[in-house]
């Protein structure tokens, strides 16, 4: 699938989180570490993403972070998706998504 449809995988959590956002994830890979992590909003964070991917039908395997799958996952960020459809697009939403927060950064200091 990933040879043929790159666009179907995603990886590190700007890019997942704009692919849920589509309701477009329908395997999350989380690694377990993010769970246990002493910031409180990041382990808010993902458990939001998570809740978020199951309502919309999605599937959800976390992995531990003591397995080798589970290292590899945390060098690619820890997070991971496989789509239901390609969002071949999604760096230019992000991108979006970015340059609106400094728009919005740029007005309050009055630029």
């Amino acid at each position: 699938m990933l040879q043929n449809e790159p666009d179907r995988a995603f990886y590190g959590i700007g890019h997942v989180e704009a692919a849920t956002s589509h309701n477009a994830i329908e395997i999350l890979l989380v690694s377990d570490k993010l769970f246990r992590s002493n910031d409180l909003a990041t382990r808010q964070r993902y458990i939001a993403l998570v809740e978020s991917v199951k309502e919309s039908a999605g599937e959800v395997r976390v992995f531990s972070s003591h397995h080798v799958s589970g290292e590899q996952l945390d060098q690619l960020s820890g997070v991971a998706a496989l789509l239901r459809f390609p969002l071949p697009d999604i760096n230019d939403v992000i991108n979006s998504d970015d340059s609106d927060d400094e728009e919005k950064t740029e007005e309050k200091e009055g630029k």
